[in-house]
């Protein structure tokens, strides 16, 4: 990955070298069908030379325009430890930026991430690169804390996926570059279906039965996540969500939110689905390397806690089941945000650019699975994980994770009125009510 901007400026270099070919001709000559070599005197040596000194000059001016002084560049990249894989990587991953560029860059966990970046943002002291949840992403745009990606920063931004840009995308604004992505899939210990006799279940009634026969006295046959990260899924399977596909307007007061949010009740109150804190355990992906759980529903982020925490955990992954109305899944991805008052923007940028090339989305996604953002890189992730082929199936008709600015809080109505629900406390129409009510607040 080394001489990124050199690269960069050379392909600039060339694509001016294209249009100047195919553009800004005669419009007689074009018309007439005679091409430029058939019409101009050749040249001679001389001329030869002077245009070759000429585009030399102008290479060189374009790499000192694209190139940006990294030497001794003091940079803060704050995220979040998703898990120890990744904490890993990505300062494996900042320690090569430093060593190609000269910069001193950091990766910063933060503990307590949203609070410590709201109060750096209001404090005028933001972090020069800084993840942002695509959740996150309407409210700090229309606070004005983002910068949008200047043009030409980025190599090749066409190799990101369309639908990846557009989660970060605002009225036609493109904010920052996704760093990769992930869905939801089913993770479950074959060993366990196989001793049961059982099959991978792939329908709302084959992922009861399953849950069921799995559930013992010291296993519970199903665990993930009490919130709509999770549950909201089964309403993507039922046909609706919690608002419409635009977001204007509140959606769950529906016969399939009913039925989804029925189905899942049911499955709490029999036995067979607890959530994982019930049972003892921080998350799904703890819930099912510990054993306390046969089945879980998370992403791939998963398998890289599961190879460092519980290396010895057989499991298996298979896209989720689908529901009466289909399949269904959550598209989940991040980006690298730079803010609009940054005080480094350039050198700011050129860390983001070599976290999101094609280099380095492929050195991201190489150790920790994670899917890389870019079409370049996913072929060789696949043949290098072929077992998790279910999360990239499950991107064709995934939902992205995202509330327009100032909706955002029903999210939280939606998962304490689901705790209780699955507690056995309110009903689904209580539940519904209390979203509904909500959603017409605040929007």
């Amino acid at each position: 990955m080394k001489n990124y901007w050199m690269r960069i400026a050379a392909l600039l270099f060339a694509f001016a070298l294209i249009a100047a070919a195919c553009g800004g001709g005669d419009d007689d000559a074009t018309e007439s069908g005679e091409s430029s070599a058939a019409t101009d005197p050749p040249e001679t040596d001389e001329a030869m030379e002077e245009e070759e000194g000429a585009m030399e000059e102008e290479e060189e001016a374009m790499e000192e325009a694209a190139g940006v002084d990294l030497a001794g560049a003091e940079l803060q990249l704050w995220g979040w430890a998703s898990s120890a894989a990744e904490d890993t990587q990505l300062t494996s991953l900042v320690a090569q930026f430093n060593s190609d560029t000269g910069a001193d860059a950091t990766f910063e966990p933060q503990p307590e991430y949203d609070v410590a970046l709201q109060a750096s943002l209001a404090a005028g002291d933001p972090p020069d690169v800084f993840y942002v949840d695509s959740g996150k992403l309407p409210d700090l745009v229309d606070s004005g804390a983002l910068a949008p990606v200047p043009d030409g920063v980025l190599s090749d931004p066409d190799d990101i996926y369309s639908s990846l840009r557009d989660v970060f995308t605002i009225d036609g604004t493109w904010y920052c570059p996704p760093k990769d992505f992930s869905t939801l899939g089913l993770v479950y210990d074959p060993v366990a279906l196989t001793e049961a006799g059982l099959e991978v279940p792939t329908t709302w009634e084959e992922l009861a039965t399953v849950a069921a026969a799995l559930t013992t006295a010291d296993r519970v046959g199903l665990s993930f996540g009490a919130e709509y990260a999770r549950a909201g899924s089964f309403l993507f399977q039922a046909g609706t969500d919690i608002l419409t596909a635009d977001g204007t307007a509140v959606a769950i007061d529906s016969d399939g939110a009913r039925q989804a949010l029925q189905y899942l009740a049911d499955l709490y109150a029999a036995g067979s689905v607890a959530s994982p804190g019930d049972i003892d355990t921080g998350w799904g992906g703890e819930a099912f390397g510990s054993g306390a759980a046969a089945m879980t529903i998370e992403g791939n982020w998963i398998v890289g806690f599961l190879g460092n925490e519980f290396p010895d955990r057989d499991f298996a992954v298979a896209e989720l089941p689908q529901g009466p109305q289909g399949q269904g899944n959550f598209a989940f991805t991040v980006c690298y945000g730079v803010a609009s008052n940054a005080e480094n923007p350039e050198q700011s940028w050129a860390l983001v650019e070599y976290l999101t090339s094609a280099e380095g989305a492929a050195a991201w996604t190489s150790g920790f699975q994670v899917m890389p953002a870019r079409e370049s890189a996913a072929a060789g992730w696949l043949a290098d994980n072929p077992e998790l082929s279910a999360f990239v199936d499950g991107a064709a008709y995934a939902s992205r994770f995202q509330f327009p600015s100032g909706v955002g809080d029903i999210q939280g109505v939606f998962d304490d009125a689901y705790q209780r629900l699955i507690a056995g406390d309110i009903t689904v129409d209580e539940l519904i009510k209390e979203v509904v009510d909500a959603g017409d607040d605040l929007l």
